[in-house]
Formats: structure tokens, sequence, C-alpha cells
């Protein structure tokens, strides 16, 4: 068994070494994540490299390519947040970083300053298209006067450059519903089923569906949406949910998958009820 004194020894003569040959701590930050995978070691040195904070704000913030398949993902907002804002000042125009800024935001139920940040993006980076996404997302759950008909524009400029994402559709579909186009909501998860890569597949949108159908008094219908919603959901897995929700924490994704075959059942028993079965 290694003793822990001899790590930290071990530790400080790697650390002395990186420090000896390389002449500027933003080098051994680099050195230290890319050969000792030491992301807070790297975070702590790194002065003017602002692709490497990046990397590491998206290793923070639980993304899979930072880690390897195998890893755990990390989900430490604070310093996700940290090394977002650094790479900003070391590259105030940097694609993406208020975009991740924006996703950080919104966990924490900040949409007003979501929405600066993703307006930030949009007005650096004007061809990212998924900022409009995650824009409209965060006016749906922001809630003012005059939110959903913004979010409403922003999910079908979304739909229209990412016809084969069904998050688009599902989400699209939530807005109309909270402006009561029942129908309206209904004919995009159709079109979400049709065309969405994997639509037909999708508890998702099979459930949002059946949800429609039993609003608008369509009782067989909606059965039939929350039985298809229901055989999928069972073969979920928490790494289905994660890739689904990937700026959620991921210790939530168990928790999750159960409220959702849960919300089925139930949304199921109801319009089971509604039809006299």
């Amino acid at each position: 068994m290694v003793r822990p004194g001899y790590i930290a020894a071990a530790t400080a003569i790697v650390m002395a070494a990186v420090w000896f040959y390389t002449p500027i701590p933003t080098t051994a930050a680099r050195y230290a994540w890319e050969r000792f995978h030491s992301p807070a070691l790297a975070l702590a040195l790194n002065r003017t490299d602002a692709d490497l904070a990046f990397s590491l704000g998206a290793y923070y913030f639980g993304n899979q390519s930072m880690i390897g398949a195998a890893g755990a993902r990390p989900y430490e907002l604070g310093k996700a947040e940290y090394a977002f804002k650094k790479a900003l000042a070391l590259a105030p125009t940097m694609p993406l970083a208020h975009y991740m800024l924006a996703r950080i935001e919104f966990v924490h139920s900040n949409f007003t300053a979501a929405l600066a940040e993703l307006n930030e993006e949009l007005s650096v980076n004007p061809a990212y298209t998924r900022a409009l996404y995650m824009r409209a997302l965060t006016y749906a759950y922001r809630g003012r006067p005059g939110d959903l008909s913004l979010a409403e524009a922003d999910f079908r400029s979304f739909i229209a450059w990412a016809p084969g994402e069904w998050a688009g559709y599902n989400d699209l579909a939530y807005v109309l519903a909270k402006e009561k186009k029942y129908e309206e909501a209904a004919t995009v998860l159709a079109d979400g089923i049709a065309h969405a890569d994997g639509g037909g597949t999708n508890p998702w949108l099979w459930n949002s569906l059946g949800v429609m159908e039993l609003d608008l008094g369509k009782f067989s219908g909606a059965v039939s949406a929350f039985l298809k919603a229901q055989t999928l959901a069972a073969s979920l897995t928490e790494t289905d949910w994660q890739r689904a929700y990937p700026g959620n924490d991921p210790k939530l994704a168990a928790g999750g998958l159960e409220a959702m075959r849960s919300g089925i059942e139930k949304n199921l028993a109801t319009a089971r009820a509604a039809l006299g079965k």
C-alpha cells in the first residue's frame, strides 16, 4: 500500500519538474491537464490559455468528451463558471463561453441572467443557432408577459435548423400548450415523431402527444400514445436520461427516470378513466 506521504512527495517532485522545465505557468497548466489530468491544478496555474480555461469549464460541467467514456461525470458548477469566465477574460469573443454560462444560469433558475448571456453569445457568434433553443427554453421557463411568443419563435427557428432533434418539437409543443394551442401542439409532436431522428421510438414525444390528445378530449388516442410511451420508457437507462438532460446533475438521473415513468402511468390511468376503461 502506498502511503499518503509518499504520494505527496511524488506530487511535489513532479510539480517541481514541471515548473523547472516549463518557463511559464500556462505551459505548466496545460501539462498538468494533459499529462496528469489534474483539472484543479490546471485551473489554478492557467494565466493566458483561453482554450484550456474553456476545456476545464466543460470538464467541470460534466462534458463526457472531456473525461472519457469510462469516467464519472463531474458536476461542479462553481468551478465551471469560474473557468468559463476566465476564458472570456482572456478571449472576450470566445465562441460558446457565453452559451455555457447561460446554461449554468439556467440551472440556477437565473433566467434573466441566462438570457443576457445567450444574447451575448448570439452577438459574437450569430451562426450558433443552438443558442436559439436555449434562449427559447429560457423564455418558456421565465414566463413573463410576451415570453411565450418569443419562445415559440425561437423554437420554430431551431427546428428549421435542426429538424432531426426531437427536443425542439417537444419543447415547442410545451409552449404551444401553455398558450392553449393544443391542436397545433399535437401537430408539432406528430411531426417530431415522424421526422426527428428516432422520433418514432421517443417516449418523451409519445407522452407529450398523449397529454395533448387528453386535453383535446381524444381519449382513445391518448391511451394509445401513453401505452407507447410506457413501453419505450421502460427500456430507458440513466445514461439515456443524462443524454437528454446534459445540463442537469447526473445524480438526479435515477430520480428523473422514475418520475417520468410514474407520470406516464398516471397519465395513462387518467386517459383510461376518461375513456371508461
